[in-house]
């Protein structure tokens, strides 16, 4: 049984492996919080009890997490499973628990290490859409086609596009084996094609409302968000400031306004949280209240304030995550 109105925690999007890529050490507090916020002793803090945790490569990087171009297979196969190989090692040490089943939820709330939900974001590193499974049994449960630059499979919400007929093909690959498809950086074309093609789950892991922040297309539409409303996903969160307000600086009130809206348009089973907490940005980047997992409870307070219900705010905290999570993987 799982008791609804816990305190426990899940965020849909946290680029862990990235950080640990750049020297910052994930099981130890931060020395300098104003430029990173994001550690396991954070997270606990937070109640953060599950975190959807990125495999994060790069086009046109020359960092560890970097390839070159989109035709550049082999260096992004070799970044993601850098990446991997960090999160089997945390798991390898009882650092944090790898979610792969139904079973890996079981208790989630209980003492012990943070469960982890492997998350693709670019598929570049996926060699072929044969290939799927391989990363699938390595833990991946959720995969976006692409980050903003686009990739050989979709455009991305910096590099418009439609899918590519391998894209078509990896949608297929995907569904086969089981993925979750996070439709966050996808250009408008891709996004809607992936809607119509993808028959596994959809979500947006961190995306916040297009109709609040106009001209860019890494936020949702409001039709977007009614489709993954209609398969029963979830809209993450976004707490990078410049994502919640255009041309001044966010506040607590825009992240409201954010999680209203999502709410208002596909309804309170679609709010989640995706925070990406310094992924790329700092937490002097994020609102007053909302820079860091501690701060979470801060942002469920604020909900309260704003006239949302206890079983909403549930929701929202962890209860929407868990049915898609429910709904995804399978019992074995």
């Amino acid at each position: 049984m799982h008791n609804t109105l816990s305190n426990q925690r899940i965020d849909g999007h946290l680029d862990l492996a990235y950080l640990a890529m750049q020297g910052i050490d994930l099981e130890s507090p931060s020395p300098d919080p104003a430029r990173f916020g994001v550690n396991f002793p954070a997270l606990q803090a937070g109640t953060c009890k599950i975190v959807f945790a990125t495999l994060f490569t790069e086009m046109g990087c020359n960092e560890a997490w970097g390839y070159t171009n989109v035709d550049d297979v082999e260096t992004a196969a070799r970044a993601a499973r850098l990446q991997l190989r960090l999160y089997q090692g945390l798991e390898s040490r009882g650092v944090i628990r790898i979610v792969r089943t139904q079973s890996d939820l079981m208790n989630w709330q209980s003492p012990g290490p943070i469960r982890v939900v492997i998350l693709m974001e670019g598929a570049d590193p996926i060699e072929s859409p044969e290939r799927a499974k391989w990363w699938f049994d390595q833990g991946v449960r959720m995969v976006g086609l692409t980050w903003a630059k686009g990739s050989r499979y979709a455009g991305g919400n910096a590099a418009p596009g439609p899918l590519t007929a391998a894209g078509k093909k990896m949608i297929q690959a995907l569904d086969h084996v089981g993925m979750i498809h996070d439709l966050s950086h996808l250009s408008d074309e891709s996004c809607a094609q992936v809607i119509t093609l993808a028959k596994s789950p959809i979500v947006a892991s961190h995306s916040n409302c297009r109709g609040l922040v106009p001209g860019n297309e890494r936020h949702l539409t409001d039709e977007t968000i009614r489709a993954i409303a209609a398969r029963k996903g979830v809209c993450g969160l976004n707490l990078y400031g410049k994502f919640l307000a255009n041309d001044r600086i966010a506040s607590m009130d825009d992240v409201v306004r954010h999680i209203k809206h999502v709410r208002e348009v596909g309804g309170a089973e679609c709010i989640a949280l995706g925070s990406d907490f310094d992924g790329g940005f700092t937490p002097n980047d994020c609102p007053v209240g909302a820079q860091r997992p501690e701060d979470l409870p801060t942002i469920e307070s604020a909900l309260t304030q704003a006239g949302l219900s206890a079983h909403e705010i549930a929701g929202f905290r962890s209860e929407n995550w868990l049915r898609v999570l429910r709904a995804s993987l399978t019992n074995i």
